[in-house]
C-alpha cells in the first residue's frame, strides 16, 4: 500500500464511519401526493401495451419495442456506446431542409457519456460512461461539419490501452476482483462527461467531481494542461488524485496525499464579459463544505470570488445567478455508511440515501459584500436536479426555476420509510422506466423573500408535466425550453420539446416521430435584427439507428424542425452542451442549467 492510499484511509476515517449531511430534525415533511397517484392512474391509454409490472401503460409504437418484455430495445439503443466511426470529422451531406444562414460561424458543442464497456464488461451505471464530445460547425459556405472525439483523460487512455477497468467510479463501476482489488483506494476516475463550454477561445469538458479538461475547439483533441490557469487555478496540482475533499485546505498534507478541489460541471454565462462557476471542497476534519463562487472575464481572468461554507452538506449539481445573488438547493441526504466505500464494497453514490422526512434548504449567497447569506427551508422534501442559469429579482423577491423530484411522491418514495436510495433506478445499461423506478422530473417556481428570509411559494409551473434539461433564451430569460416526456405525472423517456413562458405559464409543445428521443435545447440568438432564436438539439433516432441534429425556429416552435442534419451514425444520449460564435469569445451554456 503506497503513502497516498495509507493517508487516504485516514482521510476517510476522519469523515467518520457514517456521515449524515443533514442532522435529523423532529419536523415532518408535508405529505401531499395522493392526488398525484390518482392523476397518474387516470393517464392510461387503452391503445397502449402494459410491459411487465409497469404502474402505467406504454405506447410501444411511440417509445419502442421490448425483447421478451424485459429489455427496452429502442430506448436502450440511445444509451449504447458511441460507435468507432463517430470518432471522425466530416461534412454532413444528409440534410433535410435549409440551414439558416445566420448560423454561419456558430459551433454547437455537446458532451455526454460515450463508452460503457471494457473487455466485454458493461459499466454498472450510465453516468460512469467515458466522456465524449461532438461539435457541429456551421461554415461560411452553408455546410455543417461534424467532429467527434472522446475526452482523452489519463484515466481513459490507460483503460483504452489495456481494454480493462482500472479505476473505481462514482456511480458503481469498480475493478474486477471485489474487495481485495478496490479496498482503500479513493482515486475515482474523472469521466469528463457532463458538460462542454468554450469561453475566452478555450474549450473545456467538465465533470463536477474532478478538474476540467481542455480541448482544441476545432479538432476536439484533448490538450495536456501544464499550467494551472483558467478554471484550473486554485484547484490544487493537476496531478491531484482525490478531488473535492481536503484535509488542510491546500496545505502540506493535501500536497502529500494529492488532494485538491473540484470545479462545477455547470458554469453559467451571465453576459459577454462574465462567466461564473464555483470550486468545491469539503474539509475532512471540520466537515464544512465550501463553495468558492468565482467570476471570470472573457480571458479567464478572475474578477472576484465569494466563499460560502455550510456544515454537513453535499455540493450541489447546479446553481443559479441573479443580479445580486448566487443560489442553490441543499438537497436532503440521509446517513452514508462510508466504511462500505472505504473497504471497496460500494461506490460513493451507492452509499447515499435521500432523506424523505427532512425539508430541503435553499442557500442565497450575496454577490457583493455588506450582506450576509440567507438560508430558507421548504415545507417538504424536494430534490433539485437543475436550475435556470439566470434567475430574476422582482419586487424584492427572488424567482428560481428548477427541475427535480417531489420526494413526497408515494409511488417512488414510500412515505413509510425515512430514506430511499439515491439514483438507484438509474443503474444498469439505461434508466429503466418500465418498473416505476425512475421518478418524474417536474418544473418548479420557488419564490423567496430574501429580506425576510422566507419562502413565499414553491409550486409546479405546469402541474403534471414531466420535463427536464431547462434552458433559456439569451435575452429573454423567461422563455424556457425543456425536453418533455409526458403529462399527468407519467414517468417516460423524453420524446418531445416544450417552450414555457414562466411569466404567463403558457406552454407550446412539439412531439418527435416514433422511436425518437429528445434532449436539451441550446438557443442561439438570431442575427441581423431577426426576432427570436434558432434552437439546436439532438434527436436520438432508435428507429433509424442514428442521431439527428434538429434546428427549430423559436418563433414557429410547434411546427418543429426547419432543418435536420442526419449523422452517419449515432452518438450516445448525452448530458449538456453550449454554442460559440467564431467571431466572438462569447458563448452560451445550454442550461442556463444535467
Amino acid at each position: 500500500m503506497n503513502l497516498f492510499n495509507a493517508v487516504a484511509i485516514l482521510l476517510s476515517l476522519a469523515l467518520g464511519e457514517s456521515f449524515s449531511p443533514h442532522h435529523p430534525t423532529s419536523s415532518q415533511v408535508v405529505r401531499k401526493n395522493s392526488a398525484v397517484t390518482e392523476l397518474a392512474s387516470s393517464a392510461v391509454d387503452t391503445s397502449t401495451t402494459t410491459v411487465n409490472n409497469m404502474p402505467w401503460t406504454m405506447n410501444t409504437e411511440k417509445y419502442g419495442e421490448y425483447d421478451n418484455d424485459v429489455q427496452h430495445v429502442d430506448w436502450g439503443f440511445a444509451y449504447s456506446s458511441t460507435p468507432p466511426n463517430a470518432v471522425d470529422s466530416y461534412i454532413i451531406d444528409d440534410v433535410e431542409g435549409e440551414i439558416p444562414s445566420d448560423l454561419s460561424g456558430v459551433t454547437f458543442y455537446k458532451a455526454g457519456p460515450g463508452n460503457f464497456q471494457r473487455d466485454g464488461r458493461q459499466y454498472e451505471h450510465v453516468l460512469d460512461g467515458d466522456g465524449f464530445v461532438f461539435a457541429i460547425k456551421f461554415q461560411e459556405d452553408g455546410s455543417a461539419k461534424y467532429t467527434g472525439r472522446f475526452v482523452e483523460t489519463e484515466y481513459f487512455l490507460e483503460e483504452q490501452t489495456e481494454d480493462k477497468i482500472k479505476y473505481r467510479n462514482v456511480f458503481g463501476t469498480q475493478r474486477d476482483g471485489g474487495v481485495l482489488a478496490n479496498a482503500f483506494d479513493l482515486t475515482l476516475k474523472n469521466v469528463a462527461n457532463t458538460n462542454v463550454l468554450q469561453w475566452g477561445e478555450r474549450l473545456y469538458a467538465f465533470w463536477e467531481a474532478g478538474r476540467p479538461y481542455e480541448m482544441n475547439p476545432d479538432t476536439l483533441e484533448t490538450l495536456r494542461s501544464v499550467t494551472e490557469d483558467g478554471p484550473l487555478k486554485g484547484l490544487g496540482g493537476i496531478d491531484c488524485k482525490v478531488r473535492g475533499i481536503t484535509i488542510d485546505e491546500g496545505g502540506p498534507i493535501d500536497n502529500i496525499v494529492k488532494a485538491g478541489k473540484s470545479f462545477t460541471a455547470h458554469p453559467h454565462v451571465e453576459d459577454e464579459e462574465t462567466l461564473i462557476g464555483f470550486k468545491i471542497e469539503t474539509n475532512a476534519q471540520t466537515k464544512f463544505m465550501t463553495l468558492e463562487f468565482t467570476e471570470y472575464d472573457s480571458k479567464w481572468n478572475e474578477k472576484k470570488a465569494t466563499s460560502f461554507s455550510v456544515k454537513d452538506s453535499l455540493p450541489p449539481h447546479d446553481f443559479s445567478v441573479s443580479k445580486s445573488y448566487y443560489s442553490f438547493f441543499d438537497n436532503p441526504y440521509g446517513e452514508m455508511d462510508n466504511m462500505r466505500y472505504l473497504i471497496g464494497l460500494k461506490a460513493p453514490t451507492q452509499i447515499m440515501q435521500l432523506a424523505l422526512r427532512q425539508p430541503t434548504k435553499v442557500h442565497v449567497v450575496p454577490r457583493s459584500k455588506g450582506q450576509g447569506p440567507v438560508t430558507v427551508e421548504l415545507d417538504h422534501s424536494y430534490f433539485c436536479i437543475h436550475l435556470n442559469g439566470l434567475s430574476e429579482e422582482k419586487d424584492g423577491k427572488l424567482y428560481l426555476y428548477s427541475t427535480g423530484w417531489d420526494l413526497t411522491d408515494e409511488r417512488f418514495f414510500p412515505q413509510s420509510q425515512d430514506s430511499a436510495p439515491f439514483l438507484g433506478a438509474w443503474g444498469g445499461a439505461y434508466p429503466d422506466f418500465t418498473r416505476g423506478k425512475v421518478p418524474p422530473s417536474l418544473l418548479y417556481e420557488t419564490v423567496i423573500d430574501v429580506e425576510k428570509g422566507t419562502v413565499v411559494s414553491h409550486e409546479e409551473v405546469r402541474p403534471g408535466i414531466v420535463i427536464e434539461f431547462p434552458t433559456q433564451e439569451e435575452d429573454k430569460p423567461n422563455m424556457m425550453y425543456l425536453a418533455i416526456a409526458a403529462e399527468e405525472y407519467t414517468s417516460l423517456p423524453s420524446s418531445g420539446l416544450c417552450r414555457i413562458n414562466t411569466e404567463t405559464r403558457e406552454m407550446e409543445t412539439w412531439w418527435a416521430d416514433n422511436k425518437q428521443f429528445t434532449h436539451e435545447v441550446v438557443p442561439v440568438k438570431k442575427q441581423n435584427g431577426q426576432p427570436g432564436s434558432w434552437l439546436l438539439t439532438p434527436l436520438y433516432d432508435a428507429g433509424k439507428r442514428r442521431t439527428t441534429i434538429a434546428i427549430l425556429d423559436s418563433e414557429d416552435f410547434s411546427s418543429g424542425p426547419v432543418c435536420r442534419l442526419n449523422l452517419k451514425h449515432h452518438v450516445t444520449y448525452g448530458l449538456h452542451g453550449s454554442f460559440a460564435r467564431q467571431s466572438q469569445s462569447v458563448v452560451s451554456d445550454s442550461l442556463p442549467a444535467l
